[in-house]
């Protein structure tokens, strides 16, 4: 019997395992898909949505790029929800990580301290605005926005004063976000998010700011600006005396669609919280860390606040860790013997954590010694000119929002007039999905979509950034 021998070409072979591989890849991925869409509720999503898409099940990331289960990747335009500041994986946070694994993963800071959390608070108050000498950590942005405003509230309680004990109540802006707990939603409250929660949080007083009259009355810049400023003053002069704290987005207000506040209308907050003792409370969690081209956005309007808020950026995007950073004279309102009752009750279990701190203060020690701001002017001018070239005049762009690397492209239906597409529609997802298919990640906030591109993204991957979103803007609106 005859013996017949086939040889296959190396090249054949070679192709023939990758196919197996890619094969098995496809097969591990459908399997983490189903555990997904059969257990996981996803924060922000509906999942009607989510089920009709296909997810990106991300498995590791690299300086500027995140890489899915099957090798693909895609530029991180949206620097992981906002906090993303050097990159993913830089050496320097992996180095300074695994030596902290090594030495202390958790401790309280009930009653207790550690050495990574004094580090970066050594060089923290290093970098705040003048006055604010104490923080006081949490675990997410929401957790330190409810520390601030209970710093405010509870400090006015505890003064000796007739008139503090009747400032039991704070202000905000309309249409602003400031996270998802019940004290938070109270003054950050936004009834397409929260409409449901309605009858069971303490809404803020609030104010209409510049763009409020502008989309929704047609006046000029300088018009809402007077206007927004004369409504501001009216309310401080018949409001200020049950009033404890004011709570501002610096510069952009973030998720309410990347509006832009005048410098000149976050002096005028500041000017009448000082005339009426009322304290500056100013979340950073979004603006803070170098997007707005400053360490924090306050010091665009030389602002000096009562209270900042952190979270997102301080540990640079790595472990979460956020605080509130208060001046001495408030700290000192909450000292006394424990029969005073002085004592701040309030905080949570990971809060201050060593891994994020040892990462927090990695981030800091960067943006002291490194030039990484310094060389963000530059880069603020070449993304606006790449968004100005390829984006604005876009028959369905409406108008482009922008400070700083913080950019929302507001959308239209009608080219020419200001008309939302219809929710049902889901534009900005299909934009987000053609987006992707690009190898780019953006997010959509209803019919605004959002670039918040890290600090060290080059000018190429901007341009990248830029480009695709552009394409798929066009692909999906036309």
């Amino acid at each position: 019997m005859a013996i017949i021998c086939v040889t296959f070409p190396s090249c054949y072979m070679e192709n023939t395992a990758r196919n197996i591989k890619k094969d098995s890849q496809i097969s591990a991925t459908k399997k983490l898909q189903s555990i997904d869409f059969n257990h996981i509720w996803h924060p922000f999503t509906q999942a009607d949505q989510w089920f009709d898409a296909d997810p990106l099940i991300v498995e590791k990331a690299e300086a500027m790029y995140l890489i899915d289960c099957e090798g693909n990747r895609y530029l991180d335009g949206i620097s992981s929800l906002w906090c993303n500041v050097h990159g993913h994986s830089h050496p320097e946070f992996l180095a300074a990580g695994h030596r902290q694994l090594d030495e202390l993963m958790h401790s309280t800071l009930l009653g207790l301290t550690h050495r990574p959390i004094i580090e970066c608070t050594e060089r923290l108050v290093e970098l705040l605005p003048g006055g604010l000498s104490r923080v006081f950590y949490s675990d997410s942005g929401t957790s330190a926005v409810e520390a601030g405003l209970r710093i405010s509230l509870e400090w006015w309680q505890k003064q000796s004063s007739s008139l503090a004990k009747i400032k039991t109540q704070l202000a905000s802006l309309q249409g602003a976000y400031h996270g998802d707990t019940l004290g938070a939603v109270g003054i950050g409250y936004l009834d397409f998010f929260h409409g449901a929660l309605s009858s069971n949080v303490v809404q803020s007083n609030r104010v209409r700011p510049p763009h409020i009259f502008r989309f929704e009355q047609g006046l000029s810049e300088e018009q809402a600006l007077a206007r927004s400023i004369a409504e501001l003053e009216d309310f401080f002069v018949s409001r200020h005396e049950t009033l404890a704290g004011f709570f501002v987005e610096p510069i952009v207000q973030g998720a309410a669609g990347i509006w832009i506040h005048p410098p000149e209308y976050l002096a005028a907050i500041a000017r009448f919280c000082r005339k009426y003792s009322v304290h500056l409370i100013v979340d950073e969690v979004a603006t803070g860390f170098g997007k707005s081209g400053k360490l924090f956005a306050c010091e665009l309007a030389d602002l000096e606040p009562d209270i900042l808020i952190m979270g997102k950026g301080l540990s640079g995007g790595y472990l979460p860790i956020s605080a509130a950073a208060c001046t001495e004279e408030l700290f000192e309102g909450f000292r006394g013997k424990p029969s005073e009752g002085k004592t701040f009750f309030y905080g949570q279990t990971f809060a201050g954590n060593p891994l994020a701190a040892r990462f927090a203060e990695v981030n800091l020690r960067i943006f002291q010694e490194s030039s990484l701001l310094g060389d963000v002017a530059s880069k603020i001018d070449y993304f606006g000119k790449l968004i100005e070239d390829k984006i604005e005049n876009l028959s369905h762009v409406d108008e482009v929002r922008r400070a700083g690397l913080m950019t929302g492209i507001e959308l239209t239906a009608a080219p020419g007039q200001r008309q939302p597409f219809e929710i049902d529609r889901e534009i900005g997802v299909k934009i987000t999905r053609a987006a992707r298919k690009k190898g780019v990640v953006i997010r959509p906030l209803g019919n605004v979509i959002i670039l918040m591109p890290a600090l060290a993204m080059s000018n190429e991957e901007l341009e990248t950034l830029v480009s695709v979103t552009a394409a798929a803007i066009d692909e999906v609106c036309s």
